[in-house]
């Protein structure tokens, strides 16, 4: 290698986005290598999925089942963060809680999603309610460990201050609680998100009669693998926008970061750093 390729540095937005662009070039050349060797009926090319996506795309009954399959998944993904972040908060903050709710959650993740889909439809049927349901049964204990987590990243000595000095519930929300639980609810957004777009597509795929995993089943009923592969690339799209577009752009705007208290600056002084805006919260 040339002496100024090896002194060369990179920007780290520009390193990151060469190893993304060399990642998925390198797929792209697996997939349509491997593809010359089978038929399109078992395994379709790169060019030729795009052909079906580019069909796909130009039905209106494609985005009606794209909208179904985002309205559920957001749902299911709103009320996994809220119900999430309010156990993680109570087992943070009270032992009792924390001894009761561990072995549920350690339970809960070590039963497969295809259980809770089987189930939710049994109980509920076909529809809307099973996808949703599904998505909260199964992403709400990994939301919750991660705020239980940041909760247990507080310095004791702020939360005995924050009583001694009777400061309020809200200002300690907002003070103390807030800045040190952003970088793990954002942690527990990025899961969230992934694990969301994962279970609502099987789910529907299973026990729906309408979305993107139903229209995934129905391409693989029918032998319509280049559509299967389409709808893939929808799925994988969605979830690389939600994250790579919307979370982790917001989270470097807000500067969401795990131990957010103790990176401020030092361990020492970060307490103080705290101590002072507990203090000026409360004389507001």
């Amino acid at each position: 290698m040339m002496p100024f390729m090896r002194n060369a540095k990179l920007n780290p937005k520009w390193h990151g986005g060469l190893a993304w662009v060399i990642s998925i070039a390198m797929i792209l050349a697996t997939w349509e290598m491997a593809a010359s060797f089978f038929p399109a009926a078992i395994l379709p090319s790169f060019t030729e999925t795009l052909a079906a996506l580019k069909w796909l795309l130009g039905r209106k009954s494609f985005y009606h089942h794209l909208q179904l399959t985002a309205v559920r998944g957001s749902i299911g993904f709103v009320l996994s963060m809220g119900i999430g972040s309010v156990i993680g908060l109570v087992m943070g903050r009270f032992r009792l809680a924390n001894w009761l709710f561990n072995p549920l959650i350690a339970i809960s993740t070590t039963v497969p999603p295809i259980f809770w889909v089987a189930v939710m439809i049994v109980w509920f049927g076909l529809g809307d309610l099973p996808p949703v349901l599904v998505i909260v049964v199964t992403a709400t204990p990994l939301v919750a460990v991660n705020v239980a987590q940041g909760m247990t990243s507080i310095p004791p000595e702020l939360t005995e201050m924050a009583h001694i000095f009777q400061v309020s519930r809200w200002n300690r929300f907002r003070d103390l609680y807030l800045p040190a639980l952003s970088g793990y609810i954002f942690a527990a957004a990025l899961v969230a998100v992934r694990f969301t777009w994962r279970t609502v597509v099987m789910a529907e795929f299973v026990g729906s009669t309408a979305g993107l995993g139903n229209r995934l089943a129905w391409a693989r009923q029918n032998l319509e693998t280049d559509l299967a592969f389409a709808y893939m690339l929808v799925i994988v799209a969605m979830g690389m926008t939600i994250e790579y577009v919307i979370l982790r752009p917001l989270q470097q705007r807000m500067g969401w970061q795990a131990d957010k208290l103790k990176t401020e600056s030092e361990p020492s002084s970060s307490v103080a750093i705290a101590r002072a805006r507990l203090i000026q919260g409360e004389s507001r």
